[in-house]
């Protein structure tokens, strides 16, 4: 197996997202690369009425932020190995020995359709199954997509976005710890929308996890 991988690296080496560079396939990033946009981090507006806080690998920018629009709207599959390195360097899984589930946020049926994939399970259902976490791709649905959110405030988000989530038939979520997962947070209405659905469905505890934030 060893020397497969060894002629595998002679003839398909495993690049930097960020910048190109020939790295270690274990490791994918360069270090440069990497010190631009890392910074795990407990988001500080992210503790609402139902999220239990919400935590972020890294800065919304450079080459993190490339990668997630080439995933999310240019169908480059091939990026999601961008991102299970990440999640093993995520510093605070002590934090979070104690969750049930994880879940995506859902993408609506008409994205899904014309994506063909949930990018957000691209970022992190392998890497969570080998981790042996419970990751259920289907437990929320999303019946309709938003209206363009760019201009909105935050409350006109939440508004805009306000049930729009639904737990999927025959999911049990009373009394657990879910862990709610997407690619940005931006201003929390998308995850804090969805963490009030699991709430109403008698969940104990909604945390969040995001690949990138622009938000501290």
């Amino acid at each position: 197996m060893n020397f497969l991988h060894d002629l595998a690296d002679i003839f398909y080496p495993t690049t930097c997202p960020g910048c190109g560079k020939v790295v270690d396939r274990d490791i994918v990033w360069c270090e440069d690369c990497l010190k631009k946009v890392w910074n795990p981090r407990l988001l500080n507006s992210s503790h609402t009425d139902h999220l239990h806080g919400c935590y972020t690998l890294c800065n919304y920018e450079g080459a993190v932020r490339k990668i997630i629009i080439q995933l999310k709207y240019g169908g480059r599959i091939d990026r999601k190995r961008a991102f299970p390195p990440l999640l093993t360097r995520f510093p605070y899984w002590d934090r979070l020995e104690d969750l049930s589930l994880v879940m995506p946020v859902p993408l609506s049926k008409k994205k899904w359709e014309s994506r063909g994939y949930n990018q957000v399970d691209m970022m992190f259902e392998d890497w969570m199954k080998g981790a042996g976490k419970n990751y259920v791709p289907r437990g929320l649905i999303r019946f309709r997509s938003a209206e363009t959110q760019s201009l909105l405030s935050r409350r006109e988000r939440y508004e805009n976005i306000k049930g729009i989530f639904h737990i999927n038939h025959g999911m049990e979520v009373r009394g657990k710890h879910i862990l709610l997962v997407d690619d940005v947070y931006t201003t929390g209405a998308t995850m804090e929308s969805a963490a009030h659905e699991l709430v109403r469905a008698g969940a104990a505890v909604v945390t969040g996890l995001t690949i990138a934030s622009g938000a501290m």
